[in-house]
């Protein structure tokens, strides 16, 4: 979905490195496709779980959040977005996230809620910096920033309407929605998002295991830049970090 995300922005300017990488993906699809999302019922994680992470996209630059919420074991949605204003810090990056992925939840748990009844999501962020500002334990220094929107997590919290834990960065999920992955990274979480593990064996030509392999095939990517109309110029680099 990250990469999705990211060759769309080039959609009005596309360049041939662009269409190069558009045609990796579409390989990558395809030797894929045997891939399914697999809806189970594990009884052992009956909170709705919602996986949290951003991308901090650097000082003048609008960071990458994406999140999952996984319900008895099932992964049920999902996204990738640019985020609308420009985070100072990593941590201010991801507690934005963490109010735009609390905000999603709550929407989701209340359309459910006459089916499996109350849920507070549980969110799972690898930042405690931003959970710390979510849970207004941390200094005011590192929230004086962030637009009033975004500080809506606070009162949920308090409010306990959903709860945040802490998560190891080798298991936060939503990692592979904010940029883009290497090989082992992307099968790993692939797997744990599909639930079962398919059946099924791939038949492409070709077993290409994630889109972080653009960079390296197409070096004239990671030096192209794109400038809007009205926008300054910036970095646009598939590199990872």
């Amino acid at each position: 979905m990250y990469a999705v995300n990211y060759l769309a922005r080039f959609a009005m300017n596309a360049q041939p490195n662009h269409w190069n990488a558009l045609k990796h993906l579409v390989d990558y699809i395809n030797t894929t496709k045997h891939q399914d999302l697999r809806i189970g019922v594990d009884n052992t994680r009956r909170d709705m779980e919602v996986y949290v992470d951003a991308n901090w996209g650097g000082e003048g630059s609008r960071s990458q959040h994406g999140f999952c919420i996984i319900l008895y074991g099932t992964m049920i949605a999902w996204n990738s977005k640019r985020q609308s204003c420009i985070a100072s810090l990593t941590c201010q990056a991801k507690y934005m996230a963490l109010s735009f992925a609390a905000k999603e939840a709550l929407w989701l748990a209340s359309n459910l809620e006459d089916i499996i009844g109350h849920q507070c999501p549980v969110l799972l962020s690898d930042n405690k910096s931003a959970i710390q500002i979510a849970n207004n334990s941390s200094s005011k220094k590192k929230s004086r920033h962030i637009q009033r929107e975004f500080h809506i997590i606070n009162e949920l919290v308090v409010n306990k309407k959903v709860a945040i834990n802490w998560i190891a960065s080798t298991k936060q999920m939503a990692d592979i929605f904010t940029k883009a992955q290497g090989k082992n990274k992307t099968n790993q979480f692939r797997e744990c998002m599909e639930g079962e593990p398919s059946r099924k064996e791939g038949r492409g030509p070709r077993r290409l295991s994630s889109f972080s392999g653009v960079a390296g095939r197409f070096p004239g990517l990671s030096r192209t830049t794109f400038k809007g109309p009205g926008e300054e110029e910036e970095d646009n680099s598939l590199e990872e970090e």
